[in-house]
């Protein structure tokens, strides 16, 4: 491993390209971006990694997922760009990009803002969340292309002229939650019995829109059993749930990601139980969309690679 410290002869592209492989998500979309082969980026990778005592980066399941030290780079790198672009722009119109509103749901701020807290971009942009409860898909559209809204997070994208999107987040993996003293608690996987026979706890971002899992098609086409789970508590708020599930006998179907931000983070006495092997669960995923051609865009498409870079590095 590399650590020589301070280089004359260092070369900043390679920051360039390991800032690119962190936003983009992998080297393969990072090379696309940079308009390299990805050969070249796994090269540049290694010439950077010379440099530095620490690992950059692990190799997992779904390819290389950035360190604490890859991180901590690229959010340096970051700043220090958005520094050289200010100089680009008048203080006149920095100032009118020092905002930005948000419309999401519950989860937009308890999940992925609060994980935000400690990054830079809330000493320089004011950042107003408002909530998309009940509200219809045109009205949102709406917002976005009259300006009283620059950004949308939503569970699909907005497919319409004018407005751009981007994945941002993509759960696959779901377990069941219960309270840390549940008789559930014990075992490592539910039975079907299990599952059906206990009341459960359901987050609904709306009245009609169910997010952790509908009943129909929840089953295999070949499973034998036909059930229907019995609600005990509906909310859309995915605060009160988990905590709602930490004190009472109910359980409760959450993405593998967001359970384990609400146990280690967040410090919620849960414990975590496989569902039965029968289940089938569709991915969720999470998209930004916002107008092409906002004042905002900017601040924008800087909130936007914060959140997937935050997705990416919590696989």
């Amino acid at each position: 491993m590399g650590g020589k410290g301070a280089n004359k002869d260092f070369d900043y592209n390679l920051i360039k390209v390991l800032d690119a492989v962190i936003s983009a998500g992998n080297a393969t979309k990072a090379a696309k971006r940079l308009n390299i082969t990805p050969a070249a980026v796994s090269l540049a990778l290694r010439r950077l990694q010379n440099h530095y005592q620490e690992e950059l980066f692990v190799r997992g399941k779904e390819g290389l997922l950035p360190t604490a030290k890859a991180i901590e780079i690229h959010h340096h790198f970051r700043q220090v760009m958005e520094l050289i672009n200010g100089t680009f722009h008048s203080p006149a119109s920095k100032e009118e990009s020092a905002q930005i509103t948000v419309l999401g749901s519950d989860t937009i701020e308890s999940y992925y803002f609060s994980q935000l807290y400690n990054n830079a971009v809330f000493e320089r942009v004011l950042i107003n969340h408002f909530s998309s409860r009940n509200m219809s898909r045109e009205r949102v559209i709406e917002q976005l292309f009259t300006a009283e809204c620059d950004l949308v997070i939503s569970q699909e994208p907005i497919s319409v002229p004018g407005i751009d999107n981007q994945m941002i987040d993509s759960f696959k993996s779901f377990v069941c939650i219960c309270a840390a003293n549940h008789m559930f608690s014990q075992l490592s996987q539910l039975t079907l019995h299990h599952f059906y026979s206990s009341r459960h706890a359901l987050y609904k971002m709306n009245i009609s829109n169910p997010m952790m899992g509908e009943d129909n098609g929840l089953l295999r086409d070949d499973s034998p059993y036909k059930g229907q789970r019995e609600v005990g508590y509906c909310s859309d708020s995915v605060n009160s749930l988990v905590s709602t599930v930490e004190r009472t006998s109910l359980i409760a179907i959450m993405p593998l990601k967001m359970a384990l931000f609400y146990k280690n983070q967040r410090k919620y006495d849960i414990k975590f139980v496989q569902p039965p092997p029968e289940l089938t669960f569709r991915s969720i995923q999470v998209y930004a969309s916002w107008k092409k051609n906002s004042k905002n865009l900017a601040v924008i498409t800087d909130v936007v690679s914060m959140l997937h870079t935050l997705s990416s590095f919590r696989r």
